[in-house]
């Protein structure tokens, strides 16, 4: 019988340990989830720099996940404030293509005369 109540005893730890682990898992599981979403509504005096310092974003950063062209704030806007180190995506830079004078324009060579000796 004592046998029996030592295999239970070490049973009975096991499974408090992995009922441990388990519970462990689920919050770092928790903690790791994505921060929800936070929204501010631009008040009367409010600046991107005033608000990037508030939430220890970048002013680049609010406007590029607010797709703002300019710095201009109004009352009553909704930002939304990307999370702690946020970093926007570099810009696409288009190359424009050239026209059809600039086309023509390239093809020429231009050609400079020989100085003259005197």
């Amino acid at each position: 019988m004592p046998l029996f109540f030592i295999i239970f005893v070490l049973f009975i730890s096991v499974a408090q340990a992995t009922e441990l682990s388990d519970s462990k898992t689920k919050s770092v599981d928790s903690s790791t989830k994505k921060p929800t979403e936070v929204k501010y509504v631009v008040k009367k005096g409010d600046s991107l720099w005033k608000i990037s310092r508030k939430y220890k974003v970048t002013v680049e950063a609010l406007m590029a996940i607010n797709e703002l062209k300019d710095d201009r704030l109004k009352p009553g806007q909704e930002l939304i404030i990307p999370p702690k180190g946020y970093r926007p995506p570099p810009p696409k830079y288009i190359n424009p293509t050239p026209s059809q004078e600039e086309k023509r324009d390239s093809t020429k060579i231009q050609t400079v005369p020989p100085s003259q000796s005197q």
